[in-house]
């Protein structure tokens, strides 16, 4: 390995233990008292070091919450390789809220947050992988409709629909707004609740 090369593993490894010292204050401490100087500390590196790398706090955020959506991923890798459209956003669908459910400070951080969004106003960058599985339903919701198994007829619409259904189901189980409506396990009323969406909104062969 030449010394270029060495240089740029050192770097993206000082990045990446940059992130995981901030997620970790970030775990214990909550968005409010994550600071530059806090993650320095951790990481054992001057406040300085710290901005090579990242302009501010924001960026930061911004940067794990992409790393969230790379953990998403992991849980949608089944349903991206389903054929049947149908059956693919169902399977989208359950990743989506078992993800949310079993990772509530990644959720949090990547769809409640609006410290990593002010990156991207500031900055005039793209919503990366956020934006890719968003597109990903919605072309999975236009193979749908061309396939007449729904009555609905924008893929855009479609999909906002049902990523609103998703994350109103993961955020009444993390508020425990469940356990008030029925005597029953959480995650018995979220899989009822989305087999009651599917049999809504689609048309099964």
């Amino acid at each position: 390995m030449g010394i270029s090369e060495r240089k740029e593993r050192e770097k993206s490894e000082l990045r990446e233990l940059i992130l995981l010292k901030a997620k970790e204050i970030l775990s214990k401490e909550g968005q409010d008292q994550l600071s530059i100087r806090k993650i320095a500390t951790a990481a054992e590196y001057s406040p300085a070091t710290i901005y090579l790398y990242f302009k501010d706090k924001d960026e930061i955020l911004f940067s794990l919450m992409e790393m969230g959506f790379t953990l998403m991923g992991k849980f949608l890798m089944e349903a991206i390789s389903e054929p049947d459209p149908v059956k693919r956003i169902a399977a989208i669908g359950r990743g989506y809220v078992r993800f949310g459910i079993d990772n509530p400070d990644w959720y949090e951080l990547m769809f409640n947050s609006e410290k990593p969004m002010n990156h991207l106003e500031r900055c005039k960058e793209v919503w990366g992988q956020g934006l890719s599985l968003f597109e990903l339903l919605v072309s999975t919701c236009q193979e749908v409709i061309e396939s007449k198994r729904t009555k609905a007829d924008n893929p855009h619409i479609m999909a906002l629909q049902l990523w609103s259904n998703v994350h109103g189901l993961v955020s009444l189980v993390q508020s425990q707004r469940l356990d008030i409506i029925e005597q029953a396990h959480p995650d018995h009323l979220v899989a009822a609740t989305l087999d009651h969406i599917m049999n809504c909104i689609f048309i099964h062969e």
